[in-house]
């Protein structure tokens, strides 16, 4: 199959995340180069052109240096790109519309999962357990949403965007000074801002590969430096990731269910990764993350190689079952 098939691996783009999908594009490339695929990279710039890597920087407009990059066209397009249009559903509707084949989840899933918020009303009406939340519009009066949601939630919060990945945006607040500094910064990044209850606990994350078939790896668990996993420990090596988690058989077990449930609710393929925190003698579902990150130190790669799956080979698979959904 692999001899036969040209891959283009998109990298890149416009969202706060751009270095990570960099990483994790040139890393995929690397993998799928060493199973046989041809490969090409495509980089698309800070100002939302596309450009084939090697050659030289077209002078034209958005659409014809797309169509330029995209040279020989491609049998799938491998999305390593993370964030706002890129991890969000709208890459992959503009690919629909191509009649390209990807990686990764379809369109709903992708936004699904890129919006917290709405995941989490869907997750909290199928019964699986999320961190008290409170939604604040970023459009309104910041201060008396931000009074209104600790009166429901009390100290500490959890301030998130509603649509960045990697943590960007993310802060414990214990006071309310830092709590509507923290509100204003994630207001900032994103229309809608989430302030949860702090959990305190043992941070989990369940990465799955597969379509409908999906298979959930082995569970690993998250020891950041600080208080939580937020973007400089998530890539800078601090952070012990240990895989399996050392947890007891059966809470492994149930964290995978979960994460299966949380992943087929929104209609995921491919791969992907289900955050957990385990607190209070309790599994909460955080988020899905249809793109997770494919560095050096990322999560999906480390337990898929704990399930027997070198690098290489889950890049292979990913592009297998993007084909797959593809042909349905």
């Amino acid at each position: 199959m692999t001899e036969s098939r040209t891959v283009a691996v998109l990298l890149g783009g416009i969202s706060p995340e751009r270095e990570v999908s960099l990483a994790s594009g040139e890393m995929a490339a690397i993998g799928l180069r060493e199973q046989g695929f041809r490969v090409f990279e495509v980089e698309i710039a800070t100002d939302g052109r596309w450009q084939q890597r090697g050659r030289p920087v077209a002078a034209t407009a958005v659409s014809h240096t797309m169509v330029e990059a995209l040279d020989p066209w491609p049998d799938i397009v491998f999305i390593a790109l993370h964030g706002a249009k890129g991890e969000d559903g709208t890459i992959q509707g503009f690919l629909e519309v191509l009649g390209l084949p990807y990686t990764g989840s379809g369109v709903l899933a992708s936004s699904l999962g890129m919006d917290k918020w709405r995941s989490r009303v869907l997750f909290q009406q199928e019964g699986l357990r999320i961190p008290p939340t409170v939604r604040i519009d970023a459009g309104a009066e910041l201060g008396i949403q931000a009074d209104r949601a600790v009166e429901e939630l009390g100290w500490p919060l959890v301030v998130k965007p509603n649509d960045c990945g990697s943590s960007i945006g993310v802060r414990i607040c214990r006071d309310l000074t830092t709590l509507l500094d923290g509100v204003d910064k994630a207001a900032a990044l994103s229309s809608l801002v989430l302030l949860e209850s702090y959990l305190p606990g043992v941070e989990l994350t369940v990465p799955i590969l597969g379509n409908e078939q999906a298979r959930a790896l082995p569970v690993i668990e998250v020891i950041p430096p600080g208080e939580f996993f937020d973007y400089s420990c998530k890539y800078d090596g601090s952070t012990q990731e240990i895989c399996p988690a050392r947890i007891k058989t059966t809470l492994a077990g149930e964290a995978q269910e979960i994460a299966l449930r949380a992943y087929h609710l929104l209609g995921s393929s491919g791969f992907g990764r289900v955050d957990l925190i385990f607190s209070g003698g309790h599994l909460y579902l955080l988020e899905v993350n249809t793109i997770p990150g494919l560095t050096k130190e990322s999560l999906v790669p480390k337990a898929a190689r704990a399930a027997g799956i070198e690098f290489p080979q889950l890049m292979a698979e990913i592009v297998r079952l993007g084909l797959e959904r593809s042909a349905q």
